[in-house]
């Protein structure tokens, strides 16, 4: 499945709080290079489940999005090219494997390093204070979203809801404190960094799927001053022959016989 921040021509225009107040409820985002018809599917899912939408189910619809073809582009052509996120390419590209061999303790506690790191360089090329880690998140949401406004940078209605989408995943989930992390997956930067959190606690798919969409959040944030696309990025031969080492690392993944104790 491709996907991309492209509009599909049946979905709704303007504001996306209809995503934005589906998705927090399970403990996500709005996320970017993600179809919005994609998105609207999933959200129907989530609404017709009526509250029985687990954090299961969401890694399975979260392993479709993030599949070794869209994250092998993303790795090959757009993580090198996207200013201050390039400063973490070969980090992010370990976690990517990590991921792809099983190893989603690993991968994670690569990944959530390089969202503050990022972020605060991000910040300060913006000319903010990014200061406590939630109110500077915070500051860079509203940041952005002013950018937007007073510029009319793309379809400003999705992107005031998407920096709003993201400032709800910062503020009440990832760094939220520990002992109110209020979903069962448990990605949450205080617990996994400060070993609250042990080996049972954490270390699925879902965590590295909820870390590297905010590392492609990131990567939006950082096109608004670059010369970045917007779009998810196109499939080339580099990205293609690893897409088959990721396929690769998964088929051993399988037979890794501590995983499968």
């Amino acid at each position: 499945m491709k996907i991309s921040l492209a509009k599909d021509e049946n979905n709704m225009q303007g504001t996306l709080e209809h995503l934005r107040t589906t998705l927090r409820d399970v403990g996500w985002f709005i996320p970017p290079y993600i179809t919005l018809g994609f998105l609207s599917s999933v959200c129907a899912e989530i609404r017709k489940k009526e509250g029985l939408f687990t954090q299961d189910d969401l890694e399975e619809v979260l392993a479709v999005a993030y599949s070794p073809a869209n994250l092998a582009a993303m790795v090959t052509e757009r993580y090198p090219i996207t200013p201050f996120v390039s400063d973490y390419k070969v980090i992010i590209s370990e976690a990517v494997q990590a991921h792809f061999m099983g190893l989603d303790h690993v991968a994670v506690g690569g990944l959530i390093p390089v969202i503050e790191g990022a972020a605060k360089r991000i910040a300060a090329d913006r000319g903010l204070t990014f200061g406590h880690i939630r109110p500077g998140f915070k500051a860079l949401a509203e940041d952005c979203k002013h950018d937007a406004i007073q510029n009319s940078k793309g379809d400003v209605g999705e992107l005031v809801s998407m920096m709003d989408s993201f400032e709800d995943f910062t503020y009440q989930n990832m760094y939220v404190g520990s002992e109110r992390y209020p979903h069962p997956d448990m990605t949450n930067r205080h617990g996994i960094l400060h070993g609250a959190y042990a080996d049972d606690d954490y270390g699925k798919p879902i965590n590295f799927y909820k870390s590297i969409a905010a590392i492609d959040f990131l990567c939006l944030i950082s096109a608004f001053k670059a010369h970045v696309s917007w779009m998810s990025p196109n499939q080339t031969g580099e990205s293609n022959r690893l897409m088959l080492f990721y396929v690769a690392c998964q088929q051993m993944a399988k037979q890794n016989p501590l995983k499968n104790k």
